[in-house]
């Protein structure tokens, strides 16, 4: 009896790190005349979401749109950037500040809100959120930006950021539950 509890906490355990870490895939993308590296998550679009592959493939970055629309007639679009992070000693907190001030630098009339962090059902550290209006951007004027450490099966580490976008600000709330949903799953 106390052999079979020993195996079954063993292989819960494993269960459990297993479900801690995200799936990140590797691909070498040829540009330039030259391999480089991408990363993409292994996701699973959320309730009534589908990836757009064609989408995806032209902006570099994974796109889910609304089941039965596309990259142009979504009224909100679910965007993945996995970036990897080289040094382990980068934090979070130092990839946002980064990340906003080039944003803040390309669009000048920006607006940043914090919004509360969301918690994720595998027990990795939340995701750290965001509100941005950006007035000079017609197809980006409404964004909510989440940023999170992720980390695949080889121990490399890498940032992830999911951001929902559109041009109109209840697109966007419409959005939020089904955002939310993913990255909790995420």
């Amino acid at each position: 009896m106390k052999r079979r509890c020993a195996v079954l906490a063993l292989a819960l355990t494993f269960a459990m790190s297993a479900v801690a870490q995200a799936e990140i895939r590797k691909l070498m993308q040829v540009g330039d005349g030259k391999l480089t590296p991408s990363f993409e998550l292994v996701l699973v679009p959320p309730q009534g979401w589908v990836e757009e592959k064609e989408a995806t493939k032209q902006n570099r970055v994974q796109m889910l749109v609304p089941r039965g629309k596309n990259f142009a007639s979504a009224p909100a679009l679910i965007y993945v950037r996995i970036s990897h992070r080289a040094d382990k000693h980068h934090s979070v907190e130092e990839f946002v500040r980064e990340s906003q001030r080039r944003w803040r630098e390309q669009v000048r009339d920006t607006k940043i809100e914090k919004l509360a962090d969301v918690e994720r059902a595998s027990g990795q550290p939340a995701y750290l959120s965001y509100r941005y209006e950006n007035s000079s951007r017609p197809q980006q004027r409404f964004e909510a930006v989440s940023f999170g450490l992720d980390s695949d099966k080889d121990g490399n580490d890498f940032f992830v950021m999911v951001a929902v976008t559109g041009k109109d600000k209840k697109a966007i709330d419409d959005a939020m539950p089904a955002y939310n949903a993913f990255l909790k799953a995420h």
